[in-house]
């Protein structure tokens, strides 16, 4: 499975983003807000510079005490990160993030964000392709052919 067909069955929802000029305040009120993990940060024309997650803001706020809050997400995010495209496999991007450790990845098309997935998403859409085979394969065995998209 490509990550293609991953996102063009999620519900469509707008990929909530923050500029690097923002304040940890402001993004963590984002976070809250969106009840998500991390942000990508992007530039005004969608470009990703960097990704903010909850790890971030809370290493700044461990060094810095609450004034971490007023830091620039320029000066905390993460900025050596890992992209994928529309057809990059669902075993291939679950690799990379499980030995980057990470769970959040922007999908980009000519480093433009189209989309910025979760290991959540990910599992789900595997949970969902191993149903469908072994429905699959139940119906090959017993006659009973389900007929379903995964």
């Amino acid at each position: 499975m490509v990550i293609d067909h991953i996102i063009s069955k999620m519900k469509k929802r707008q990929i909530v983003r923050v500029l690097p000029s923002a304040s940890l305040s402001e993004s963590s009120k984002l976070l809250a807000k969106n009840k998500i993990g991390a942000l990508p940060v992007t530039n005004e024309n969608g470009t990703i510079l960097g990704i903010l997650s909850e790890r971030d803001i809370i290493k700044e706020i461990s060094a810095k005490g609450s004034s971490g809050l007023n830091s620039l997400v320029e000066d905390v995010m993460t900025t050596a990160v890992s992209c994928c495209g529309r057809f990059d496999t669902l075993k291939s991007v679950i690799e990379r993030m499980n030995e980057g450790r990470f769970r959040h990845m922007p999908v980009t098309e000519n480093d433009i964000i189209v989309e910025f997935i979760s290991i959540s998403d990910l599992v789900l859409a595997h949970l969902n392709e191993v149903e469908y085979e072994n429905d699959a394969l139940k119906g090959s065995v017993t006659g009973n052919v389900r007929r379903q998209s995964i």
